[in-house]
């Protein structure tokens, strides 16, 4: 039966092409996201087993940090961890990000993505994080040193004047040395520049400190025994771990980081799988009800309803074999492409042989092959149940179910979505969000599941305007005429629709709510400065700033991660003043005056989320220890101040860098805030080329880049979900042409000419085009809705439905409908009318 199967596929090649497709495209997201991961993570991975040190000593932070915010620790844990018996030598290390090197033309040096890293010159080179090259160590702050990589990218070479812009302070230095990447940890493979110790803990830190101390122990002494001794020696405000610890550590971060972006590829994977097993599951019925004779004849020489319900699962099974095997293919031509884009950048990335492994090609097969028989399962059962004495009649049908169960488990989920909504929208919040979400994916399987009950009295309703001429009404007829086959195909298109429109609302709800955010914060702030590439700055720019003419006041804020309870939380230390006037704040209870007694200000949101009131206390940590803090105010939703605001004299106690990550600017009465703006570039465009000085229209427009970066991003990935909805509408129709050639044959013979035959077709395409789409719109609207009324204590104040966007994607669909149709119609166009009477 498997060479019956397979003798099917090849006699009726173009039946299954779109099928091929469709999966193609889900296993090759799939098969690239698992390649490029496998192969980037493999690579790092051998940086870690080759560059380790014997023991590996660390501050144990209270909270998860960042790299840009590292818990350090003193010049004494150093002496303590060498006085342990078993250690041979330790050595201090330092290593920070948001480093910016500047090229020779005093432009910041493009890294794509990544971060530039700041370290300290090795000690001990045996144990350091990265490998000397070329030269000597840098001395003192007019030395430093750069990796091979960064340095061949911006033409520097030994001895050239390099300009650095650190977290403190912008220099110029002296290239002395050419070094590796580091070959560990978040700063692996990035660029890197390095000082002597002192002069890295004056410009990374502006403090003393270390953020971790590379152990060397003794030959034939046990690491795992020094690095209990290290533990005991030192206690509890350290991490002691040996090279295995350190690895496989590292190794599960690469995997958790990397993981993230193949989930994002896997969804999207998923997303084309499902929208493709509507075209697969519509496909094998439609072929299977036009092969109802050829199947009741086998039936009838023998075959059991195994064996026909196994040569349909045959041929979908060399339908998924064929497209996962296309699919790994372009997976890895995909992985192919990125390492060539990040190579053509410059960026040498740590490197690989391409690593397509077992686990990879297996999981394409069954994803492909599982997911191809899995739809093609129903027709298959339904075909052997046909019995032999089917053979002798001429209107031999596959019988189909009752739709009564169908209508019950959808009714049923309907009612669950609905409930998900309700809670949702009064939970409110990111919990809230979460249910809405959970309410559509139901919602959505409910419509596909009542779906065929309404969908003839829809198409009906959505065709009438367009007359009542024969080839409409025949069209309009045959959308009619099989419910379930119309509802299938306008499925796919529904779910990928309800994406885009959704995230469309979104989208648009997301920039008016950033609009009217910032016009209500940012109060009397003329100008704002801030960081492109790093998140924070020395103070020496707001130092700077308030020298310019013109300038009547600089007011700084400063921001850092902590914790309360297991929540993540972010914490601004604001200057004196700046919620009198740069920022504009309402108060829910308490007022600005708290900051002055050490005490801080909570969001809305936030308080409701840990439960807190004015003058109830709370612990925070930070990268420097637990600290108790008391409610002095509640802050009504600010865009701006959505953190835990202390004032900057609490900020240092802290544990904040003493660097600013936002400064507000006023401009004296008098003055054009553009001649301002210009002046203050001018002071800081030599040193801090990075540096954005921008008014309030400027900075609303940057706050809303990243909105429309995802929503391309999103957008175009949702793009190929359409695509394969559209492929499935192009499949129904051709097999429909297929299934009625009789019908057309005579429709034909008694006067319809080619013409109105392309339009009949083309009303069908449409009617199903239409019917997809207008569900899609309904819910993604309402889901996107009740997402905004959900979170308006979180971001998203204002609803915002883009109606003509809206509206274009509707007429873009109805478009895409009439193309789908032109492939069929020309094919229908070329029967031979004599033929298709006789056709059976």
């Amino acid at each position: 039966m498997f060479k019956l199967g397979l003798r099917s596929v090849l006699a009726h090649r173009l039946r299954f092409v779109l099928c091929t497709l469709a999966v193609t495209l889900g296993v090759a997201f799939a098969g690239g996201a698992m390649v490029f991961t496998d192969t980037l993570s493999t690579a790092l991975k051998k940086n870690f087993q080759v560059s380790t040190a014997d023991i590996t000593v660390t501050p144990a932070s209270p909270i998860e940090t960042g790299t840009d915010r590292p818990a350090i620790f003193q010049s004494d844990v150093v002496d303590r961890v060498r006085t342990v018996p078993g250690v041979q030598d330790a050595a201090p290390q330092l290593m920070i990000s948001n480093v910016q090197i500047l090229g020779p033309d005093g432009k910041l040096l493009q890294n794509y993505g990544l971060s530039s890293f700041g370290a300290n010159w090795p000690r001990d080179p045996q144990n350091a994080p990265f490998k000397v090259l070329t030269g000597v160590p840098p001395s003192g702050s007019g030395q430093l040193a750069l990796d091979e990589s960064t340095a061949d990218r911006a033409g520097y070479s030994l001895g050239d004047q390099v300009r650095i812009v650190t977290p403190t302070r912008a220099v110029t230095a002296t290239l002395t040395a050419t070094t590796t990447p580091a070959q560990a940890g978040a700063a692996a493979g990035a660029p890197l520049v390095s000082f002597d110790g002192a002069t890295a803990q004056l410009l990374l830190l502006g403090r003393p400190g270390w953020t971790s101390v590379t152990v060397s122990v003794q030959p034939g002494t046990d690491p795992g025994t020094v690095s209990r001794a290290i533990a005991k020696a030192v206690g509890d405000s350290v991490q002691v771990r040996t090279a295995k610890q350190v690895t496989a550590d590292g190794e599960h971060d690469l995997d958790n980081t990397f993981g993230g972006f193949g989930t994002v590829l896997l969804l999207f994977a998923f997303l084309a799988l499902f929208v493709g097993t509507f075209l697969i599951v519509n496909t094998f019925a439609m072929v299977v009800a036009q092969r109802s004779r050829e199947l009741a004849m086998l039936r009838a020489i023998g075959a059991s309803r195994g064996q026909i319900t196994g040569t349909i699962l045959a041929e979908s099974a060399v339908i998924g074999f064929v497209g996962a095997t296309l699919g790994l293919l372009i997976g890895i031509g995909v992985a192919v492409g990125i390492r060539f884009f990040y190579e053509r950048l410059e960026l040498r990335i740590p490197t690989a042989a391409l690593q397509v492994s077992p686990t990879t090609i297996i999981a394409c097969y069954v994803i492909g092959i599982g997911v191809t028989m899995a739809a093609a399962a129903p027709a298959a059962r339904r075909a052997g149940k046909l019995p032999p004495v089917a053979a002798m009649r001429d209107d031999v049908r596959v019988p189909e179910r009752s739709l009564l169960v169908r209508v019950l488990i959808g009714a049923f989920m309907l009612l669950m979505a609905v409930m998900f909504y309700a809670i949702g929208v009064n939970a409110g919040g990111v919990p809230g969000a979460v249910l809405i979400t959970l309410g559509t994916g139901t919602a959505v399987l409910a419509i596909v599941m009542l779906s065929p009950l309404v969908s003839r009295y829809v198409v009906r309703a959505l065709m009438s305007p367009f007359g009542r001429k024969a080839p409409i009404t025949l069209g309009r007829r045959n959308a009619e005429r099989n419910p379930r086959r119309t509802s299938a195909t306008a499925a796919a298109l529904m779910i990928s629709v309800s994406l885009i429109s959704g995230l469309l609302v979104i989208g648009a709800s997301v920039k008016a709510s950033i609009d009217r955010s910032i016009v209500e914060a940012l109060g009397s702030a003329d100008i704002l400065i801030s960081n492109d590439g790093a998140p924070s700055f020395s103070t020496e720019v707001g130092d700077r700033a308030a020298k310019v003419p013109g300038v009547s006041s600089v007011h700084r804020v400063r921001q850092q991660t902590g914790e309360v309870g297991k929540a993540s939380v972010r914490i601004s230390g604001v200057s004196d003043g700046t919620l009198a006037g740069p920022v504009t704040t309402h108060f829910d209870a308490g007022s600005a005056a708290a900051l002055d007694s050490g005490q801080v200000l909570l969001p809305r949101n936030l308080a409701k989320t840990l439960t807190l009131t004015v003058g109830k206390t709370f612990a925070l940590k930070t990268t420097s220890g637990t600290h108790t803090l008391t409610v002095g105010g509640i802050l009504a939703p600010n865009r701006q101040l959505n953190a835990v605001v202390v004032s900057l004299s609490t900020y240092e106690t802290l544990g904040g860098s003493p660097s600013d990550n936002l400064l507000y600017v006023g401009v004296a009465d008098g003055n054009q805030v553009a001649q301002v703006r210009t002046a203050i570039l001018d002071q800081l465009r030599t040193d801090y080329p990075a540096l954005q000085v921008r008014d309030q229209q400027a900075y609303a427009a940057v706050a809303r880049e990243p909105v429309n970066g995802v929503l391309a991003a999103v957008g175009f990935l949702l793009a190929m979900a359409i695509l394969i909805a559209l492929l499935g509408i192009v499949n129904t129709l051709a097999l429909g042409v297929v299934e009625r050639t009789r019908e057309i044959g005579l429709l034909r013979a008694i006067g319809m000419d080619r013409p109105q035959l392309g339009r009949m077709l083309r009303v069908e395409s449409i009617a199903i085009t239409l019917f997809g789409a207008l569900l899609g719109l309904a819910i993604g609207v309402t889901f996107a809705a009740s997402v905004q009324a959900a979170m308006v204590d979180d971001g998203l104040a204002v609803r915002d439905i883009p109606v003509l966007q809206l509206v274009i994607a509707a007429a873009v669909a109805m478009v895409f409908g009439v193309l789908a149709a032109v492939w069929p119609s020309r094919r229908a166009a070329r029967l031979d009318v004599l033929r298709a009477i006789a056709s059976e």
